[in-house]
């Protein structure tokens, strides 16, 4: 059986136990949406109501119907309604898609190339200025939440100086905010992981060799060892784009930017069951094609015992 086989079973294997894990589990919630339904309109919990409204919801039935149901849309493209507002999710989560993705994602690639460079500077000279910059943008990023860096921000760009409008106009100061703070808060550990690349190939005996010939360091370096390092980059990276869906809850809230995190969060206050099961497996899907590009463009650096 050849990778590519065994690595589309492996995500079948993923999406239909994490299909069947989250569709369990927000069952298991102490709440019933039935419950937050009518406490929402202030009506009384009354056996009858709660028995009507469950209906209503199509939660009255067998799990096993509700799960087969559930699924044989989902792969038709009918990603349900919410239990709350009835809205329909599918274009719901296409409306707000492009914020979260275009932080998450932008946020992660700036991150990620200021990173390489940083990284790369730091393992030429040890204890020098890039290298005293990178220990302290991970130091920093560990020790300082985002919240607090972003209220900052706020009151200092836009309360103070009144340089950006953060909460009128069209929204591009915060979501530029938002999208640098992203790549700020990967830098720091990204660049460490760089370094130690670079570090780990100086020392190997083809640039020790180039270096004795007269090639310098910093050319040999980055003409010709780069590709480990970027792979190592590369395979790091990839967790990261998993707070491409999630990871932006922090700074969507904090500069009101109406992405998914503001969503799933309503979703989860309310026990809205058809949002938070669609979410799980929009972030399984996402992360499923993230791994076949990123280990594509691994593949194509052709580094071994890289790939994942």
């Amino acid at each position: 059986m050849n990778k590519a086989v065994r690595f589309i079973i492996k995500w079948l294997i993923v999406f239909f136990a994490a299909s069947i894990l989250i569709f369990l589990l927000v069952r298991m919630m102490p709440t019933t949406p039935a419950v937050k339904w009518l406490d929402t309109l202030h009506l009384p919990r009354t056996e009858a109501n709660i028995e009507w409204i469950t209906h209503r919801m199509g939660l009255d039935r067998p799990l096993a119907v509700q799960y087969g149901i559930w699924m044989r849309n989902f792969f038709r493209g009918d990603w349900g309604v919410s239990l709350v507002s009835g809205e329909d999710i599918r274009a719901r989560f296409f409306a707000k898609m492009p914020y979260s993705f275009s932080i998450g994602i932008s946020g992660i690639l700036i991150g990620s190339a200021a990173a390489f460079f940083l990284g790369f500077r730091a393992a030429l000279r040890r204890g020098g200025i890039c290298d005293k910059i990178t220990t302290v943008l991970t130091i920093f990023s560990q020790s300082v939440p985002m919240f607090i860096l972003s209220i900052i921000i706020i009151n200092a760009l836009g309360v103070r100086l009144r340089i950006a409008r953060f909460f009128t106009g069209d929204g591009k100061y915060a979501m530029l905010a938002a999208i640098l703070l992203t790549a700020f808060y990967s830098v720091g550990s990204l660049s460490r992981i760089v370094r130690q690349g670079f570090r780990e190939e100086m020392g190997k005996s083809y640039v020790k060799f180039a270096v004795s010939r007269g090639f310098s360091k910093e050319t040999v370096l980055f003409r010709h060892a780069y590709k480990p390092v970027l792979a190592g980059l590369i395979s790091a990276v990839i967790s990261h784009f998993a707070y491409v869906f999630g990871g932006s809850t922090v700074l969507e809230f904090a500069f009101t930017i109406p992405g998914l995190s503001t969503m799933l969060v309503s979703a989860m206050d309310s026990r809205d069951y058809n949002i938070l099961q669609v979410y799980i497996l929009v972030v399984v899907i996402w992360m499923f094609f993230v791994h076949l590009v990123l280990n594509l463009v691994l593949r194509a650096l052709n580094v071994r015992g890289q790939e994942s």
